[in-house]
């Protein structure tokens, strides 16, 4: 029967290996507390409640703590997609009109297509991106600095 748990347990294990949930491990636990008890000798029916009684204070007691101290420390997932374009600069590369007659610019390497509500933009004009509405940029011109006299 010592064999079983400790398969039970490495099996248990291995499941928490793919989850990641917290719940197999003390499950796995328990299995190797089973075997400990199959080990010396004890009848089948303590087996299973060693099983029971350690796996269920394991789940009750160790695990929420644990899964909040993993949610602390993993923090706020980002996952920024296109909106971290915004911000961005990017050159025209024709002309480039409002939402009915866009154009297209240059954005890290990649052709956009853009519109802009800063009335008609030329090719070759140094442009930031204000937002992007699928995969369409809205893009404005940047401010140059006022030439000093």
């Amino acid at each position: 029967m010592t064999v079983f748990w400790l398969v039970a347990g490495v099996l248990l294990l291995g499941v928490e290996a793919l989850t990641l949930a917290f719940f197999a491990a003390f499950l796995g636990v328990a299995s190797f507390a089973a075997g400990i008890a199959a080990a010396t000798n004890a009848e089948p029916w303590l087996q299973v409640v060693v099983f029971g009684t350690v796996g269920l204070l394991g789940l009750v007691l160790a695990r929420p703590p644990l899964l909040r101290a993993v949610q602390t420390r993993r923090g706020e997932l980002s996952f920024p997609g296109v909106q971290g374009l915004v911000g961005q600069r990017a050159v025209t590369v024709d002309v480039v009109g409002d939402e009915h007659h866009p154009g297209h610019a240059l954005l890290a390497g990649e052709r956009w297509l853009a519109y802009t509500d800063a009335g008609t933009l030329e090719p070759d004009v140094s442009v930031t991106v204000s937002a992007v509405r699928g995969t369409t940029l809205l893009v404005r011109p940047v401010q140059q600095p006022a030439p000093s006299s």
